[in-house]
């Protein structure tokens, strides 16, 4: 691709936006065909592009002077740029200075970025409507973040009032990152928990923290060892009826282009009686796509059934 038509095709997105997104462009959505192996990301003071498919010297050229001049008017100093393709993830930082502790903000909360993790950088910017979810109906709640990575929703969760929040993720790395976001927007002394453990083996554990009024699922697509979403969701839903409170929320989550709606919907129906359909959430700002969005978040409310009592 010429650098012409390529900053010809991105220049409209590199725009200052009223909105407060992170998302500048979505190739991945497939809107704009040419660019389908590109997008970009505006955490202040760093612009971040992720290329998805190898691209030739004239075209990484061009796509580098389009941004460097999209820098300015963005309120952004340095350029990142990750290559996460053939196998690799590469975090190059093109020109200016990481800040020590860089950031993503939204609605007020802080989370911190680490460029050193691979190609994720510990925040998720898709699953903004999911954070706005649980922090409007967390107030005095008790809450478990399933798959919980670096505990986005704990730190959502908190800033609308849970009373308390149990995170729970195979990787001590994130939950650590996880303990740092909560220091961060002043939770370090909210009733947290933190369990670096296998969910397929800490059913009691989470069982004797109490019986949830929220719980968030959120798990990887594949994960080689642990966790592959067609046959794992449905083990993880089985389980629930044990944690839930008799009346609850759930915000059931997918992430995975080739499941659409209608395999979650089915797998909550055929696994977890009781759970009634409420909503599915919209997709975050600048996550505009052209098909079904690969990210599912749906809300269901949970009402326990009677003959588990009576059995």
């Amino acid at each position: 691709m010429q650098p012409s038509e390529l900053s010809d095709l991105l220049s409209p997105y590199l725009v200052p936006s009223s909105q407060s997104r992170h998302r500048l462009f979505h190739g991945r959505g497939k809107t704009l065909p040419e660019l389908e192996w590109l997008t970009v990301d505006r955490f202040v003071p760093v612009l971040v592009a992720t290329v998805f498919r190898s691209q030739d010297d004239d075209t990484l050229a061009g796509l580098e002077a389009c941004l460097k001049t999209a820098l300015g008017p963005l309120g952004c100093e340095t350029l990142v740029i990750q290559h996460r393709y053939d196998g690799r993830v590469d975090n190059v930082v093109v020109c200016g200075e990481l800040p020590e502790c860089p950031i993503a903000e939204e609605a007020g909360l802080a989370y911190k970025l680490d460029f050193q993790r691979g190609q994720n950088l510990g925040f998720f910017a898709d699953m903004a409507p999911g954070r706005r979810w649980i922090r409007e109906r967390a107030e005095g709640k008790k809450v478990l973040n399933l798959f919980s990575f670096t505990c986005s929703f704990s730190v959502a969760a908190l800033a609308g009032g849970a009373e308390s929040v149990v995170n729970i993720d195979l990787s001590d790395a994130a939950l650590k990152l996880g303990q740092q976001n909560h220091r961060l927007n002043g939770f370090q002394n909210a009733r947290v928990h933190y369990l670096p453990h296998n969910i397929f083996r800490s059913w009691k554990k989470l069982h004797s923290l109490g019986r949830y009024d929220i719980i968030v699922i959120d798990p990887p697509s594949a994960q080689k060892g642990s966790f592959m979403v067609e046959k794992d969701y449905p083990r993880v839903l089985r389980k629930l009826h044990k944690l839930l409170a008799p009346e609850a929320e759930i915000l059931a989550c997918v992430n995975a282009p080739w499941l659409g709606y209608d395999w979650l919907e089915q797998c909550v129906a055929d696994n977890l009686p009781g759970a009634e359909f409420i909503s599915r959430l919209p997709g975050a700002e600048g996550f505009e796509e052209a098909g079904v969005p690969a990210l599912k978040t749906i809300h269901y409310h949970y009402s326990r059934p009677p003959e588990l009592d009576n059995g």
